[in-house]
């Protein structure tokens, strides 16, 4: 099954609505909106082309094997560095795992990255 980006986003959506939140995009545009208005520290975009190079089965070969695609980004680490330069962020990020609880229930929130269970077993594993 093939999913296009505006499933994947009403797949976020939904779950997200059903916990509660909001979703972060209303749609493609707006996600493209985003990414494109996002600047830190002008990082160079960079591109490549990619499909595949296995064995096809002629006359049966699925469209996707026979298609190239563009791949677009930025590098994620200069991004990273830029984020972390920045004093937009300075009070908005943990920078240590943690684990958070409903007090009503005693149930796990899991809200971003740091409170996952890789970072928290990072730092349990040292």
């Amino acid at each position: 099954m093939t999913y296009s980006l505006a499933d994947v986003l009403d797949i976020w959506a939904a779950t997200v609505l059903k916990l509660g939140g909001k979703p972060p995009f209303t749609n493609h545009k707006d996600l493209y909106h985003v990414i494109n208005s996002t600047c830190f520290g002008n990082v160079e975009w960079k591109g490549f082309n990619v499909g595949f190079n296995g064995e096809q089965q002629d006359r049966n070969s699925m469209s996707w094997m026979l298609d190239s695609y563009e791949v677009w980004y930025q590098d994620p680490w200069e991004v990273v560095h830029n984020m972390l330069a920045s004093s937009e962020f300075a009070d908005k990020m943990d920078y240590v795992p943690y684990q958070e609880y409903d007090a009503s229930n005693d149930q796990r929130c899991w809200q971003d990255f740091m409170s996952g269970d890789c970072t928290w077993e990072q730092v349990l594993l040292g």
